[in-house]
């Protein structure tokens, strides 16, 4: 299967704005939900769990999307290795 990869711009849910500044978490941490995140435009602060609520459907429209792309590169492997077996795929 091909390495399926995809991107989406987490935004400002008040002016839209797509850069943030914030802290990094330490080596081997991940960001908490309560993390702050100051939008570079506005000057707002969000949380990570409010950022990622107000991103949602973006969010689940890309992991849709994605979920596609893995039915579409599955399948060409399938019939690719069904050819190599001598099965006639059309």
């Amino acid at each position: 299967m091909d390495d399926i990869t995809a991107s989406m711009a987490i935004v400002c849910p008040v002016c839209g704005w797509t850069q943030f500044a914030y802290d990094d978490p330490e080596p081997g941490q991940d960001f908490s939900e309560d993390w702050p995140f100051k939008c570079g435009h506005c000057g707002r602060t969000f949380t990570y769990a409010q950022l990622l609520d107000g991103n949602s459907e973006s969010i689940d429209a890309t992991i849709s999307d994605m979920g596609d792309m893995v039915v579409e590169s599955l399948s060409k492997d399938l019939e690719r290795e069904l050819k190599k077996q001598g099965w006639d795929v059309r």
